[in-house]
């Protein structure tokens, strides 16, 4: 009987010995936690810096559309007021009056006072055309700028969208290393020797400490 009552408390006593610490539970569970708590708020930047990347791309794409067009009506205008131009002086020449006023009706008021500021000019200093960046009443060149100031925005927008995506990038990279974070924690619960456990779970958290000074990096 005392043999038997022996026997049994001998593996009683093994049961015990085979469950973990309390502490070391613990711990697992707070890395395991972290892991995943640092991985769902890493992919959910991750996801909005990918959003916000997308709107400055559209953006960028817009403002070099927006600039192509400008530069294409400037090119337009440029060439249908010239002709008419050509037109009203051909006609002067011609002493065709009806011609030269119509010519002159057809262009627009600033080619009009473009075209003034020419005549008002010495005959021996006078350009060719009214239709130059020294003439203060023809406003082309203000078209010009505002073309090249889309084009400075659109690389604005360009440079903002490839640091947002590359922010994206490292912090979806992140959310990845966490998940070998929580293999490996996971794997460490398997293990009854407390040595081996330990081994495992300084793994993890060393790697959600790292990944916690990423996120810090890439979150602005």
């Amino acid at each position: 009987m005392s043999h038997r009552h022996s026997h049994h408390h001998h593996a009683h006593g093994e049961g015990h010995g085979g469950h973990s610490p309390l502490w070391l539970t613990l711990v697992t569970a707070l890395l395991l936690g972290g892991c995943a708590l640092l991985a769902g708020v890493a992919t959910w930047k991750s996801t909005v810096l990918e959003a916000h990347a997308i709107e400055k791309l559209t953006l960028s794409t817009q403002a070099v559309a927006d600039a192509n067009s400008l530069e294409q009506n400037l090119g337009r205008r440029v060439a249908d007021e010239r002709q008419l131009f050509l037109q009203w002086r051909s006609a002067l020449d011609s002493k065709d009056a009806e011609t030269a006023a119509t010519s002159l009706a057809m262009m627009d008021g600033n080619s009009r006072r473009a075209v003034d500021w020419w005549k008002g000019q010495p005959a021996a200093t006078r350009p060719l055309s009214p239709f130059i960046s020294a003439n203060p009443e023809w406003i082309a060149p203000r078209v010009v700028i505002d073309a090249k100031q889309a084009l400075s925005e659109a690389a604005h927008e360009l440079h903002g969208a490839e640091s947002q995506f590359e922010r994206s990038h490292n912090l979806g990279f992140i959310a990845a290393f966490l998940t070998v974070g929580l293999l490996i924690g996971g794997l460490a619960a398997t293990f009854e020797s407390t040595r081996a456990r330990l081994g495992l779970l300084s793994i993890t958290g060393g790697l959600l400490a790292l990944s916690a000074v990423g996120t810090a990096v890439f979150w602005w």
